[in-house]
């Protein structure tokens, strides 16, 4: 066990997103209900403002999601501002995080 010197935010996907995704990628659908479908960013070590950190790192984790779905920014969401963000993700923000693996990364 190895306690990393991270941060970290977990996003999972709400409805709009979901919406979104299914549109373009029917074949692909995803629902609310799905397990696993969660991302986890570490960052930087900072909790002592978490309001700070996500408005940090909102921007590029919105694009790095919209972008692993679908890579033609033309049909991606105009207003990408965090009010959106929060819209279309639930978040999380852990100032812990522990490599439970044995080997090293």
């Amino acid at each position: 066990m190895k306690i990393l010197e991270r941060s970290s935010i977990t996003i999972s996907y709400k409805k709009p997103f979901i919406d979104w995704n299914n549109n373009l990628t029917p074949e692909l659908a995803l629902n609310i209900s799905m397990l696993g479908e969660s991302k986890t960013y570490l960052t930087k070590v900072d909790f002592e403002n978490a309001d700070q950190l996500i408005k940090k790192y909102f921007k590029e984790i919105f694009e790095l999601e919209l972008d692993g779905t679908w890579t033609d920014e033309n049909d991606w969401p105009q207003n990408r501002d965090f009010s959106t963000f929060c819209d279309w993700f639930n978040f999380e923000i852990s100032d812990w995080v522990t490599d439970l693996e044995k080997k090293k990364l």
